[in-house]
């Protein structure tokens, strides 16, 4: 039996709902079995919030049945839930003679995503609850292989060549998921075999993707590559002249490593991610498309407007500074019944400043911020 934790699954637990599959503790001991109801958010949240686990096979009975009931008729945010919960099995078991065509699957949904909801997308990579350090290396991995499908299609990049970028960003860290997780828990100073295994992990990657059965030149050198800057200076080799996709990939690993909290350090916003990244790589191109995809206010940043209200945006306007946005508190402070929209460009809603997440005192629900007929 293998145990993962509970909170990486949180996708497959609905409040309203029987439990897919059985609770465990870390001995693999049954604390509740499958089918018990979660009658409410409170019982879910507190059941997520347990040191507990979920065997990894029934976690796999439950992905297949989630995936064979028509899942593909839920909304967007429904999907990206049950895409996380998907590689949080996949990704751990790359010797899984499936392994390849269902790595290939997620990178499809991902590039089809980046056409028909793309501020979604946004939104959710900003959104995400960095505090939650347990699934960062698996959190890591899907938000940048959702940025990538968004960079590619903006770069007008053919069908095969999205499809290799996104396939590398899902497996760039295969042997390094759960030490991720670990280190954006801890923080502090590499002890040496954890550097030597961040040293390997391209490498290894590579090796691990060859013998599932990949031959896509594009994608083992972005693995491969994607550490290396250049002029040389990265690793594992130190090469002067990484291949385009690898660069690309780089960029975005770097920008999403900048908005996570690691170790008691906070994030930065996005607009304060990409000018470093920015100042950072002199200017680079790729830097400078990642900077005009996000924009000033990307989908997830929360604002405040000049009437006082604090309000998140949802949608990039017509111009940066005018985004659609949705107000969630009145100018007291208190939370609104339900989500307004606002007009940006006039002048008593205007975006006075970037709000911090600490003052929010309503629960965003993306549900009620998105228009379902959008999510269709």
């Amino acid at each position: 039996m293998k145990l993962v934790p509970i909170q990486q699954v949180g996708g497959h637990i609905k409040s309203g709902a029987p439990l897919p599959f059985g609770v465990r503790d870390a001995e693999g001991k049954l604390l509740l079995a499958k089918g018990q109801m979660v009658p409410t958010d409170q019982t879910r949240e507190a059941l997520l919030n347990r040191g507990v686990f979920v065997d990894l096979d029934e976690l796999r009975d439950a992905s297949v049945r989630s995936h064979d009931s028509g899942a593909g008729m839920e909304d967007f945010f429904a999907r990206w839930e049950a895409l996380q919960t998907r590689l949080g099995v996949l990704l751990r078991a790359p010797q899984e003679p499936l392994f390849l065509p269902r790595v290939k699957e997620c990178a499809a949904h991902l590039i089809g995503w980046a056409e028909r909801f793309a501020d979604q997308l946004l939104f959710v990579v900003i959104q995400h609850d960095h505090a939650r350090h347990e699934v960062y290396g698996l959190a890591h991995l899907q938000h940048a292989a959702a940025v990538c499908a968004l960079l590619s299609r903006r770069l007008g990049w053919a069908p095969e060549r999205q499809r290799s970028i996104v396939g590398a960003a899902l497996t760039m860290n295969l042997p390094i998921i759960d030490l991720q997780g670990r280190l954006a828990s801890r923080g502090g100073k590499l002890l040496p075999p954890q550097r030597a295994a961040i040293n390997r992990h391209p490498d290894e990657a590579v090796v691990l993707l060859r013998e599932a059965g990949l031959d896509d030149a594009e994608w083992l050198s972005a693995v491969a590559q994607h550490h290396e800057q250049p002029g040389g200076g990265g690793y594992p080799l130190g090469l002067g002249e990484p291949s385009e996709a690898a660069q690309l990939l780089r960029m975005v690993d770097i920008f999403l490593a900048k908005l996570a909290s690691r170790g008691g350090r906070p994030g930065l916003t996005a607009p304060l991610a990409a000018k470093a990244l920015y100042t950072g790589s002199n200017g680079h191109a790729f830097a400078a498309l990642l900077v005009k995809e996000f924009g000033i206010y990307p989908p997830g940043t929360l604002v405040r407007l000049a009437s006082g209200e604090v309000a998140v945006t949802v949608r990039r306007g017509a111009s940066g500074s005018t985004p659609v946005v949705s107000a969630v508190m009145n100018r007291h402070g208190d939370a609104l019944g339900s989500p307004i929209r606002r007009d940006t460009s006039l002048a008593e809603h205007t975006i006075a400043a970037v709000a911090s997440a600490q003052m929010l005192r309503v629960k965003l629900s993306p549900h009620q911020l998105y228009d379902r007929r959008y999510e269709a």
